[in-house]
């Protein structure tokens, strides 16, 4: 390909969007007005390697293409897990993804589809999306917290996707808040996962179990593993202990993301991913102890919401790194 994504914004009006999950991967036309046309879906089968995933997807955006006609000069934008290196599109390795190591998806998807294919972290490409397809369009200071098994972030300044020298910045999750913390799965201690990802909630509860001071997350749980989904059932009726967990969580976001607002003095904060499913469990708990940690005179000057993309957060982002590429 010749193309050059610095000299793409001015010839682009619609992008293929592809959200390449653990589980499942999804693509569609997505244009600049917002516009999604022709979404399908496929499982990952993840655990066959990337080889097989990038067959998949490839076969994936061809549908799309081939449905909406779509010519030649519409690039791919492509919204993956893990960290990557944008500039060069390689993947160094997926959370998700067995098998990804140094994997050079830019250039092996280029070769395979004959389009300008640009990549992304998902939740920095989520950061995008919502500034540019979110309720407040247009937002130029945002912080974005994707709450999941995980916990993933983007930060955008005066309108640029803060991605450092090597493509890995905004990793929010990985922020610590306690030096004396647990063990995070990066191999820091005390980091905002650590208290507040999905696997780290599901710790706590099966910790509860063990030391037999939660028989309610046993009844829930059944035979069946222990999740934060469980915890958050055992919160909600009433179970002190889980709802400790949930407290936890929400004060190590509460210090970590009060200490970013006072680095960016960001207009808005956007809360997405699935755990933020858990509500007023977190968000209590963190908008009660938000402005502890944050500077009086910003805290005013920030909005704290929740993400309006719902399951389309991920397409709608890839389709936002195609169209903040610069010169769009």
């Amino acid at each position: 390909m010749d193309s050059d994504p610095q000299e793409l914004g001015a010839t682009v009006d619609a992008a293929i969007a592809v959200d390449l999950g653990g589980t499942n991967m999804r693509a569609a036309l997505v244009t600049r007005s917002g516009a999604i046309r022709h979404l399908v879906a496929a499982p990952t089968l993840a655990e066959e390697g990337p080889t097989s995933v990038i067959d998949r997807l490839v076969a994936l955006i061809q549908r799309v293409a081939a449905a909406e006609h779509v010519p030649a000069s519409v690039p791919v934008g492509v919204a993956i897990p893990g960290p990557l290196n944008p500039t060069t599109g390689v993947v160094y390795f997926g959370p998700n993804l067995p098998g990804w190591r140094d994997v050079p998806l830019r250039d092996l998807l280029m070769a395979r589809l004959g389009r300008l294919v640009i990549v992304g972290n998902d939740a920095n490409c989520a950061a995008l999306g919502e500034a540019m397809f979110g309720t407040e369009r247009d937002v130029r200071h945002l912080i974005y917290i994707a709450l999941g098994t995980g916990v993933g972030g983007g930060i955008i300044a005066n309108g640029q996707l803060i991605e450092g020298v090597g493509g890995l910045g905004g990793e929010i999750g990985h922020v610590s808040v306690d030096p004396h913390g647990p063990r995070c799965t990066c191999g820091g201690l005390g980091c905002i996962e650590a208290y507040a990802g999905g696997w780290a909630i599901a710790r706590e509860g099966r910790l509860l179990v063990r030391s037999q001071r939660s028989s309610l997350i046993v009844e829930l749980a059944g035979s069946a593993p222990v999740t934060a989904e469980v915890v958050a059932d055992a919160a909600e009726a009433g179970d002190a202990e889980a709802k400790a967990v949930f407290n936890r969580a929400g004060l190590a976001l509460a210090v970590g993301l009060g200490g970013l607002i006072n680095v960016f003095n960001p207009e808005m904060l956007v809360i997405g991913g699935g755990l933020a499913q858990a509500g007023e469990l977190i968000f209590d708990p963190f908008r009660e102890a938000l402005p502890r940690y944050t500077m009086r005179p910003i805290y005013p000057d920030v909005t704290i919401t929740r993400s309006t993309l719902g399951q389309h957060t991920g397409i709608y982002g890839a389709a936002a790194r195609v169209f903040s590429t610069p010169g769009a």
